[in-house]
């Protein structure tokens, strides 16, 4: 929830964007993917991102080269992002997890403008995992130019309620660890890993009261290694509730769930 004396998020870290790759937007720096931004209210958004033409040489080597559907996921801080003291927590962690060196990305929009950031990749986990992390360089109203226009969907959705993390059995300790970590949250999660559906606390940009999470759930042995699941959020008055989306697209599906 928002910190009523100062407006600041009372979480120190924050869902940014989940990222769903469909087949063949603004153009990445690096002259192989292109996006379309889904935007809420809360200030998170989808970032739906495609290989130009799904070129497989375009694909080949590149962290989202997997099957369609949900990818990957951010997180972000409103303040400067303490890099040290988050590799020394996931080492006490023992989950064997740890962070590359932030480095510079960014995107030419439209109209010319050109949008910087820096992203912090995950080492010892495979990509969607765990998260990686997104710092704006330039305003993040330029990234995330949220409105009420923009943010009205006929869903209903205001903003995210929790991005589920689908892991076998074995890894979910492992990973359990590296997401309180990461969070640095005790939370559900960390106090009973043994729970259907642990919960990591984390904020969401704007500020606003409801609180957002990262979820881990156990997939049975002999399904894939590890998926992800969004869950978006509904406003508490909505009258009923949109059904969940499950849909599959070439090799892979998109599953899309609704929570007030």
């Amino acid at each position: 929830m928002a910190d009523t004396t100062t407006g600041e998020p009372a979480h120190a870290t924050q869902l940014d964007h989940v990222i769903i790759l469909l087949p063949p937007g603004g153009r990445h720096a690096d002259n192989k993917t292109e996006n379309r931004l889904i935007l809420f209210a809360d200030g998170t958004y989808v970032e739906l991102i495609a290989f130009i033409n799904d070129d497989p040489k375009k694909r080949r080597g590149h962290w989202w080269d997997k099957p369609f559907g949900i990818v990957d996921f951010a997180l972000t801080t409103h303040k400067p992002f303490d890099y040290p003291t988050l590799q020394t927590r996931l080492e006490a962690s023992g989950s064997g997890v740890s962070y590359a060196e932030p480095t510079a990305g960014g995107r030419t929009m439209p109209d010319g403008q050109e949008l910087k950031w820096k992203v912090t990749f995950p080492l010892g986990a495979e990509r969607g995992e765990v998260p990686f992390w997104c710092h704006d360089v330039t305003p993040r109203e330029r990234r995330v130019p949220v409105s009420e226009e923009n943010t009205n969907h006929p869903c209903g959705a205001t903003g995210m309620f929790s991005v589920v993390v689908h892991e076998q059995q074995d890894s979910l300790k492992r990973i359990g660890s590296a997401l309180s970590a990461i969070t640095a949250t005790e939370s559900q999660a960390t106090r009973e890993l043994t729970e259907k559906s642990p919960r990591y606390e984390v904020g969401t940009p704007n500020g606003r009261r409801d609180d957002a999470f990262v979820e881990l759930q156990s997939i049975e042995q002999g399904d894939k290694q590890h998926d992800l699941r969004l869950i978006l959020r509904l406003p508490h008055d909505a009258a009923g509730s949109p059904d969940g989306i499950s849909q599959h697209i070439g090799n892979g599906v998109v599953h899309i769930d609704f929570a007030k």
